[in-house]
């Protein structure tokens, strides 16, 4: 997790409401933050950023001039966060058209079983560009500084980036999926797939729980794939899909209180 500006959770109470309100929103989230790989859990971080960041526009609107450098080194923070959102936005679309190039080929070749087995292949391959692009992503964040000058509300600007900061690399986790994998423990994760029913929190993902399931099928160009095994197929990817679109929804709101927050900071250097 990333390090936040070390003080008290409680601030002085010389600071601006709007500033103590603020610094709830950040305490609020933090704690809330968990090791979880759950769909549920990652959207929840993703709406918490939501209403941290409407906390920040109003928070934007303090006088800060006095601190211009501080704000000045904000700001450019703030267009690392935006190259993040705009190539995360990105993932999300390529995933989404993976899974609909995945549905319609198997649709077509349901009564194949080699096709089936050739298509989840296919698949994988394409999730393997994806896992790349997040990976460079990940390594595109780098530490929030832990020093520097300002004052009590800008040290408050660097732990609404340090929190950002953990839950984008939540949701990059989340769309990573597992890593790469030996034969024998890729069976061990099919296995303990289709041995948890429904998923419990903060275990298995629902991206790690297709890639399992699409690695089983294609290694079944021998042996076939039965119609059960089809079906599950059929409901993890329609379940994903959904997700996939929910997470598009957030993220597009999500990626308009950056730019406002950064057209915020703008407007404070230009004053």
């Amino acid at each position: 997790m990333a390090s936040y500006h070390a003080r008290s959770i409680s601030l002085p109470s010389r600071l601006h409401p709007i500033a103590e309100q603020l610094d709830e929103q950040l305490n609020r989230l933090r704690s809330s933050q968990a090791a979880s790989t759950s769909f549920s859990s990652v959207s929840r971080q993703l709406n918490g950023l939501k209403y941290l960041y409407s906390c920040v526009e109003e928070f934007l609107q303090l006088p800060l001039h006095q601190h211009i450098k501080c704000v000045d080194e904000t700001l450019d923070r703030s267009l690392r966060l935006l190259d993040i959102c705009t190539t995360f936005r990105d993932v999300l679309v390529n995933s989404k058209l993976y899974l609909q190039d995945l549905q319609s080929g198997i649709r077509r070749r349901c009564n194949s079983d080699s096709s089936i087995a050739d298509e989840a292949a296919e698949y994988l391959k394409s999730r393997k560009i994806i896992k790349k692009t997040i990976k460079k992503c990940l390594q595109a964040i780098k530490p929030v500084l832990k020093n520097g000058e300002g004052n009590d509300e800008i040290f408050l600007l660097n732990d609404v980036e340090a929190v950002t900061v953990d839950c984008f690399k939540a949701l990059l986790f989340y769309f990573g999926g597992v890593k790469a994998q030996s034969t024998k423990s890729r069976w061990s994760t099919v296995a303990k797939v289709f041995n948890q029913r429904p998923e419990k929190e903060g275990s298995t993902s629902e991206i790690d729980a297709l890639d399992a399931t699409l690695s089983l099928i294609s290694m079944k160009k021998k042996t076939g794939v039965n119609s059960l095994e089809i079906e599950d197929l059929r409901s993890r990817m329609v379940k994903l899909v959904s997700d996939i679109k929910d997470f598009d929804e957030l993220f597009e709101c999500l990626f308009r209180h950056l730019v406002k927050t950064r057209a915020s900071l703008l407007n404070i250097l230009s004053n």
